[in-house]
């Protein structure tokens, strides 16, 4: 029986469904494995109040611990973004970066690039709810997202094949484009892929003519192959 004075903490309908960093957090301590916890909780909450909507409560909420628990491995909601930051940015930014790593043309690699990280993001429904918010956001958690195209871009442009300047203006616009065609993916799964005319979107503002921007992403998929259908797997099966 609850006495006259017990705070009882609400129930919430909400419950962790990605599972990516306590899946690699399973060796780990107790104690890492909380912190994991608490991040795909994050990740959660991200997803359905916004990155600066979410309240810690929510999150602990969700990852069903006291307030306390956060507490002792996060110093604040800041310190938690940050480590979420990183933690998909190694998911996804280094997965991609890493398959695309015998590619050296510039052009062919963000045309690459944005279509498998658009796939990879919407393998996840949650990530790529994070991942989509994140693209139209400011501060540390776009710096780690966008690093991939930034690094892309500026071997284009170096190349030549960009004649662009890689300013924080034109990067706001690119992301602007990968996180809307995440958006559409998840919000219609079954209509026809938004990568492809993502990626010619993106050619056609760095200075691509519309018909190469039109051909690059088909024909980079022909001749290196989709590797997201393994890797989204991978993904799927981890939650």
């Amino acid at each position: 029986m609850i006495g006259a004075g017990t705070a009882i903490k609400p129930r919430t309908s909400t419950l962790v469904r990605t599972k990516r960093f306590r899946t690699s957090a399973t060796d780990q301590d107790k104690s890492a494995r909380t912190k994991a916890l608490l991040m795909d909780a994050a990740v959660t909450a991200f997803a359905k109040y916004g990155i600066e909507g979410a309240a810690v409560s929510q999150i602990t909420s969700i990852a069903q611990v006291a307030n306390g628990t956060f507490y002792y491995h996060f110093r604040d909601k800041a310190e938690l973004v940050d480590a979420v930051a990183h933690g998909v940015a190694a998911s996804l930014v280094d997965q991609v970066d890493n398959v695309i790593s015998g590619v050296t043309n510039g052009a062919e690699r963000v045309a690459l690039a944005t279509q498998y990280f658009i796939r990879l993001a919407a393998a996840d429904p949650e990530w790529g709810s994070l991942v989509a918010e994140a693209m139209t956001n400011t501060g540390d958690f776009r710096t780690q997202i966008s690093r991939g195209i930034r690094k892309d871009v500026a071997i284009g442009i170096e190349q030549g094949h960009f004649d662009v300047e890689l300013t924080d203006l034109l990067l706001t616009s690119l992301l602007a484009i990968v996180g809307t065609a995440i958006r559409e993916r998840l919000d219609n799964p079954k209509a026809a892929p938004f990568e492809g005319a993502a990626a010619e979107m993106i050619l056609r503002v760095l200075g691509v003519p519309p018909r190469a921007a039109r051909a690059l992403p088909a024909r980079v998929m022909e001749k290196f192959g989709d590797v997201t259908q393994t890797q989204s797997s991978r993904v799927a099966s981890r939650g």
